[in-house]
């Protein structure tokens, strides 16, 4: 685990995000931003790598948005969708557990991803997110990027549904209230 100090991101998407929501944070004085002060317009050159988690119905992780470059990547969109049915089975629980640790924490992540599609696909992402609170307080819902930092092709095919994703690397990031223990 690393302090969000000596934390390098790979992409630069990533890291415009992460500068973001720290402008929003200390420009706002709040532990954590409002997604009402959220303004997809300041990161515009970002959005389409852009993923909104919607925690707030028990066990499901609601997209409520998702770029048009993670929809091309997919080969659909998934606005509207439970994040966790793109999850491998095996990771199911696991990987809900974690949106959810960002959200209840609060902390950031940042994960180093493999992708594996149907095609034959194979990428590499890394794919960093911060917890945005409601206009009540609560911090349901995240803000996640996801970029392609690595592809490998095999056997392409027009098939881009996603099937499983495995986990390299897993780090939180310290918002100001600690950070989760690694499992």
């Amino acid at each position: 685990m690393k302090s969000v100090s000596s934390l390098s991101f790979t992409s630069p998407r990533c890291q415009r995000l992460h500068d973001y929501w720290w402008e929003l944070k200390y420009s706002n004085g709040q532990t954590v931003p409002r997604k009402s002060d959220f303004n997809p317009a300041a990161i515009k050159n970002i959005l389409s790598h852009i993923l909104m988690h919607d925690l707030s119905t028990p066990g499901k992780s609601i997209l409520r948005l998702a770029g048009t470059g993670i929809a091309d990547r997919l080969g659909f969109d998934p606005t509207g969708r439970d994040y966790v049915e793109f999850v491998g089975k095996d990771r199911k629980s696991d990987a809900y557990n974690e949106l959810y640790k960002v959200a209840s924490f609060p902390c950031g992540m940042r994960v180093i991803l493999e992708g594996y599609y149907e095609s034959g696909l194979v990428h590499v992402s890394e794919s960093v997110g911060y917890p945005l609170s409601s206009d009540k307080g609560d911090y349901h819902f995240l803000v996640f990027i996801d970029d392609v930092i690595e592809k490998i092709e095999w056997h392409q095919r027009d098939d881009k549904q996603l099937y499983y994703n495995k986990v390299r690397q897993r780090d939180y990031i310290d918002i100001g209230f600690g950070t989760p223990l690694l499992d």
